[in-house]
């Protein structure tokens, strides 16, 4: 706009002056203060501006977009990495508490099978029982502990 409004003044001062001094009048400069633009011209720019305004504001918003998208690829893999290790010292304790539990279950077979028989079935009992629906008959050998601690009946 600035130079465009130069070149017309330019254009204006040299066709005036040709014509100025017939009149006993000598232009020395012209200054535009105001340019009225027609309303197609005035709707085209604003809508190009708009435009230009509209595209830097997708720029930043995909800028943006990217940015989340790497960080949150980075929290996923801090995620996974930590949840993976929660796992292997989960499995890892798990291992150690079953062996633990083979061992107190070896020595405590090894010292008394016949208790260890018994235990083994009383706690079959509380975890098969609640949960079966049928009638049984106590003459199975599966229930030879109710009558009596050495499972004889």
């Amino acid at each position: 706009v600035t130079k465009g409004r130069e070149v017309l003044s330019k254009a204006m001062l040299d066709k005036a002056s040709q014509l100025t001094p017939q009149f006993g009048i000598e232009l020395i400069d012209i200054l535009i203060r105001q340019i009225r633009y027609s309303d197609d011209l005035t709707e085209s720019v604003y809508n190009r501006m708009i435009k230009e305004r509209r595209q830097i504001a997708e720029f930043y918003r995909s800028y943006g977009e990217g940015k989340k998208a790497e960080w949150m690829g980075k929290l996923d893999n801090e995620k996974r990495s930590v949840l993976s290790g929660a796992y292997e010292k989960s499995e890892t304790i798990k291992g150690t508490a079953d062996a633990e539990a083979t061992r107190i279950y070896s020595e405590a077979y090894g010292d008394n099978a016949e208790f260890f028989e018994f235990w083994r079935s009383i706690e079959s009992y509380k975890k098969v029982l609640p949960q079966f629906r049928k009638t049984l008959t106590t003459d199975m050998d599966y229930f030879k502990y109710l009558y009596d601690m050495n499972g004889k009946k």
